[in-house]
């Protein structure tokens, strides 16, 4: 079957996605969870009955609404009916910690809570006087015509979502319904999606990686199937298979998962045929043993920030030309390289990314000051850009290359060193599977953990024809399994913990 090309302009806000899609394919699967099956044209029901109680509940135009994710269809409607209200949707794992819950309801300031289940979210608005309800979505037939109200915009907010909150407390990136419909449709006019492609996905739905799941499987009119966690696990390929899946959305994390349970597989594979990556970089290590045991699988490797979702993407035959590049900017994204001043830089000259296009959200919630630094006029008009605060390069082609974090790089012996580039040379490590590096924090040294049967000075003698030898970290502490938090990502402060069960070397 044809790839399917994504319209350019036809839709200005995430309702409109959903209504393209149900009128398309209304009796085509949408969602799949469980035994949930949702057709489009059920989906947009559903979402149109949401508004109509979220109305009759008080909730207006602006207002945030919390919602808890209890059960992933019902969770989709929801969203969708306060994208219709023209309010603003936060999206909330429904086993995220009371304190976390906290922390993020007193952010936002909602005006009601969706929860459909008692869980540590329910408890905590409930014990801060927040109105909380579970709004039928399923099962009722879609009101009846109301009189006509103005709806959301392109420009409206529509979406705060906070981050995973790794150094600190979580941040809420306040993201317009332009934002969003742009990032998805030029994203998957680079992937190729096609009608009968299965998006399998197994992160949690609060991960910005997981809600862009489910507008590429509105714009390719392709079913969407959600994991448990635990089909992130020993499960993985039997989710896989069960289901056709074609498409996997993963981090290393989960990639290095699949990689294991391939090799150890005596049958048949899932039928894989895309596999997409961000989160962090995958080694070439990875990468080769995946296409070894998926022959014809398309890798696409992906780079970004939950502040614009999505900034490039390697396409498969890009691989051999271009290694260790994440890629061209996406259409319409203009990607620039400065100095400390702020100075455009040259080709192959490392600096700070700073990034302009349409997908740039509009900063934090409630949080000015951290707005200020990350978002500046930049460029000829003088519009908002992101200032990422990662270190990168472009090549003479306009590829990309990423260097680490301002707060991935340290001082080590004098010189400045990237934890990622530590960790992606330690993966090259014959023995080696899995590697990452937690950066020097103060008078906190480097953590190098690796998941490997090797001992830590074999791993020191090997990255030694690596690395230049300031680069070598003095701890290294051999792991059976990188530590993971919740959206699937290696938790860096649980490996820089482990600086206490390991010695120099």
């Amino acid at each position: 079957m044809t790839a399917f090309t994504p319209p350019g302009r036809e839709v200005a806000t995430l309702p409109d996605m959903l209504d393209r899609a149900a009128g398309r394919w209304p009796d085509r699967l949408a969602l799949v969870s469980g035994e949930r099956r949702c057709r489009f044209a059920e989906l947009r029901d559903a979402s149109l009955v949401a508004e109509a109680e979220l109305r009759r509940l008080g909730a207006g135009r602006g207002d945030r609404v919390v919602v808890v994710i209890d059960e992933f269809v019902d969770a989709i409607a929801m969203m969708f009916g306060v994208a219709r209200l023209g309010g603003v949707y936060v999206l909330m794992n429904g086993d995220t910690t009371e304190y976390a819950a906290g922390h993020v309801m007193r952010d936002c300031e909602p005006v009601l809570v969706l929860a459909e289940r008692d869980s540590p979210a329910r408890r905590t608005a409930v014990s801060l006087g927040l109105p909380v309800a579970a709004p039928p979505c399923f099962g009722r037939p879609a009101p009846p015509p109301e009189p006509w109200r103005p709806g959301p915009i392109s420009r409206d907010l529509v979406s705060v979502l906070y981050t995973s909150g790794s150094t600190g407390r979580p941040k809420g990136v306040a993201g317009t319904h332009r934002n969003m419909v742009f990032a998805a449709h030029a994203i998957a006019r680079r992937f190729r999606l096609r009608e009968d492609d299965v998006i399998g996905c197994v992160l949690p739905l609060a991960f910005d990686y997981g809600v862009y799941q489910i507008l590429l499987s509105m714009i390719a009119g392709c079913p969407l199937v959600w994991g448990k966690g635990t089909d992130a696990g020993p499960g993985l390929l039997n989710f896989l298979d069960r289901h056709g899946i074609t498409v996997l959305p993963s981090v290393p994390g989960l990639a290095h998962n699949l990689d294991r349970l391939s090799r150890r597989s005596p049958g048949a594979l899932p039928p894989l045929r895309v596999l997409t990556n961000t989160g962090a970089a995958m080694s070439a290590d990875l990468l080769g043993r995946l296409r070894d045991r998926y022959p014809r699988l398309e890798v696409f490797l992906m780079f970004g920030l939950t502040e614009c979702k999505r900034i490039s993407i390697l396409l498969p035959e890009e691989l051999p030309r271009k290694p260790g590049s994440v890629g061209r900017p996406l259409d319409d994204t203009e990607c620039v390289i400065v100095d400390p001043e702020g100075r455009p830089l040259a080709p192959g000259e490392v600096g700070e990314l700073v990034v302009r296009g349409p997908h740039v959200t509009q900063g934090y919630w409630g949080d000015p000051e951290g707005t200020a630094l990350r978002f500046r006029p930049w460029g000829p008009n003088g519009e908002v850009a992101l200032f990422t605060g990662d270190q990168c390069w472009l090549d003479d082609e306009g590829y990309l290359y990423f260097q680490g974090r301002d707060d991935d790089i340290y001082k080590s012996n004098g010189f400045r060193v990237s934890a990622t580039e530590v960790a992606m040379a330690a993966e090259e490590v014959p023995g080696v599977l899995e590697a990452y590096c937690a950066a020097a924090r103060g008078d906190d040294p480097p953590v190098l953990a690796v998941v490997t049967e090797l001992t830590a000075m074999q791993v020191r003698v090997e990255l030694q024809k690596h690395l230049e030898w300031y680069k070598v970290p003095d701890l290294i502490v051999p792991v059976d399994r990188l530590p993971l938090n919740r959206n699937g990502k290696v938790d860096g402060p649980a490996v820089r913990a482990l600086a206490g069960s390991g010695r120099p070397v």
